[in-house]
């Protein structure tokens, strides 16, 4: 054995697996019912490791509390990053704590099983510098290793050729390594490190290991096969233990409505969303339920949820469906866990590519102001209407114009739900003066006092609205409840429904302060709603500011009433909420109010 010692990376973002990773860590995320960081540290304990040092900073509390709560043999050390470092810089504050020695490092969000000493061969070919762990796959770091096997390039420029490897984020390294850290800048990537070394001609050992099981569960999708791979594979037996441990209630109620036998089943928790709601994925073989256990005392909107599933799903409104409905508990089709942004994301890379395709092929995409007038005033995509584009496809603010589909698709989402029919379902009341006057001082009670001046003005945003045509709304419809499944948009968390401006909505989903939308965006959506809906597109751009500081002024203060209860996290959105809603009033002339509302006021 050459060291005891491992650092296990785990303060990422984990933004790839949103939303399961806003309430959880990703190296908390349960396989197989465990934490998967405790699958890490069992693993790291068979290879004879004692000492394991953990870097936080994401939802930090919550790696916290799992190390306090540890009860095995392993002694944990925390090292806090107030700054996220990247893996480089994590390590420069790992150096103080090595005293020279050798030690693993290990990515806290993968899933892994490799024989250590495939590793120290490696590590002692490299004249006790450096070994990594190669795989022959092809995943999101791609190396080349040489026929006696040093990795000669760390951003392979030709992936899926020979000699080509992914880097599975396991490595074996000395105090040597932290040599080559660069010195004038604090966050930095391993591979800096490693290329510094590279060009002093020392070279990092890959190893591979052809019994080895791994997974970098980044995606929902990744995450998912890791429960559905065969349960008589032997490189995943101790990811297996205590799958059919005992379950809460609700899931075994699950269990037995569904007739799955719990030793088939993977038992997701998924943790507690808003209305005190808490969530499960059960996974057999290719099949996957949702379990939600809900409370009914003081939140009567949990038991019309599968109503208002039924009605939306028979107005054919893009819902999961109802499987069954019992007091307390609701088993519902599982969409998936990609909501609409990285669907965006993707399609935005798709452009890229075919933009580098054809400037392959010598034909090189012509700019709106090289193309001509005609071009430059296309029929949009998105919308239909010729509206001249933003240079080079961005906007004054360098953001990328949307791609057409996915968001055309979600205003039609968002104008059918607004029209759909819903015949007596009971609904929460709708908006009226009462409950704008209550959003208002949720954000004083927690954010800040408002001055007289400022009321007045808040009044007239209120007066606006409460004069707007009432549709069927919503009330949250925002990035992380609008799923993206089977390539089109579904629609979540609409317990809380209720009539209203509609353009209360669209502020919502234009103005979250979970996403950065262009003005390029905001008015190809506007357009495709108007289009959708029927609606007066002048009309919507006039009543959006006042939704607008409506919307937000309730999220700026359930984001510090949140806070108030430790969940601080969310305080990160906070500036950005803030930003908006002033941005908003100032574009009203509420001048008293738009200073209220600017960060740090």
């Amino acid at each position: 054995m050459i060291t005891d010692l491992a650092f296990v990376l785990c303060a990422g973002l984990g933004t790839r697996l949103r939303p399961l990773t806003l309430a959880t860590p990703k190296p908390l995320i349960p396989i197989w019912n465990r934490p998967l960081l405790a699958h890490t540290l069992t693993t790291l304990e068979s290879w004879g490791v004692r000492e394991v040092y953990l870097n936080t900073h994401w939802l930090a509390d919550a790696v916290e509390a799992f190390a306090a709560a540890y009860r095995g043999p392993l002694h944990l050390h925390l090292l806090p990053e107030p700054d996220i470092l990247g893996t480089g810089g994590a390590l420069r504050n790992l150096a103080p704590h090595l005293n020279g020695r050798p030690f693993w490092l290990v990515n806290g969000d993968i899933l892994f099983n490799v024989r250590p000493a495939a590793l120290e061969d490696a590590f002692v070919r490299s004249g006790h510098f450096a070994a990594a762990w190669l795989e022959p796959m092809h995943g999101p770091r791609t190396v080349e290793m040489d026929y006696a096997g040093r990795i000669t390039c760390w951003h392979s420029p030709t992936p899926k050729v020979e000699h080509t490897y992914t880097f599975t984020g396991v490595s074996l390294l000395s105090a040597e390594v932290l040599r080559y850290l660069p010195k004038k800048q604090s966050a930095c990537a391993l591979t800096d490190l490693f290329e510094g070394a590279l060009a002093e001609g020392r070279f990092v050992q890959g190893a591979l290991d052809p019994k080895a099981y791994w997974n970098d569960a980044g995606t929902a999708e990744r995450y998912a096969q890791a429960h559905r791979d065969p349960r008589d594979r032997p490189d995943l037996a101790h990811y297996r233990a205590g799958a059919a441990d005992p379950q809460p209630e609700a899931v075994c109620r699950a269990l037995e409505r569904l007739n799955w036998p719990a030793e088939e089943t993977a038992v997701i928790p998924l943790g507690r969303r808003g209305s005190s709601r808490t969530f499960w994925r059960l996974l057999r073989g290719k099949k996957a339920v949702m379990v939600i256990a809900y409370e009914t005392e003081g939140r009567a909107e949990n038991a019309r949820y599968a109503a208002c599933a039924k009605a939306l799903h028979r107005a054919h409104v893009a819902v999961p469906a109802v499987l069954a409905d019992e007091p307390g508990l609701l088993l519902m089709e599982d969409l998936g866990d990609q909501t609409l942004t990285p669907a965006l994301v993707d399609a935005l890379d798709a452009q890229d590519a075919r933009a580098r395709f054809a400037q392959g092929l010598g034909h090189e995409p012509e700019s709106p102001a090289d193309a001509g007038s005609e071009a430059a005033h296309e029929p949009c995509a998105c919308c239909g209407h010729t509206h001249a584009p933003p240079p080079a496809a961005e906007d004054a603010c360098g953001q990328k114009a949307p791609p057409s589909r996915a968001l055309s698709e979600t205003m039609a989402l968002l104008a059918a739900f607004h029209r759909a029919d819903v015949g007596n379902l009971e609904l929460e009341p709708p908006f009226d003066a009462a409950l704008y006057a209550w959003e208002r001082e949720l954000y004083e009670r927690f954010a800040g006092a408002l001055s007289p001046a400022a009321k007045a003005e808040w009044e007239h945003v209120r007066d606006y609205l409460l004069a707007e045509p009432s549709v069927l709304l919503h009330r949250d419809f925002q990035s992380t409840n609008i799923l993206w499944h089977a390539h089109h948009p579904a629609v979540i968390d609409f317990q809380g429904m209720r009539r209203g401006a509609a353009v209360y909505d669209l502020a919502s989903f234009l103005y979250d302060p979970y996403e950065s939308w262009s003005s390029a965006h905001i008015e190809c959506a506007l357009t495709a709603y108007a289009q959708a809906s029927g609606s007066d597109l002048a009309h919507l751009r006039k009543g959006l500011p006042y939704a607008g500081i409506q919307r937000l002024m309730q999220a700026i203060g359930a984001y510090h009433r949140l806070a108030s209860v430790g969940q601080t996290r969310f305080l990160a959105f906070a500036p950005v909420a803030q930003a908006r809603a002033a941005a908003c009033a100032e574009t009203l002339g509420l001048n008293a109010l738009a200073n209220a509302l600017k960060p740090g006021s």
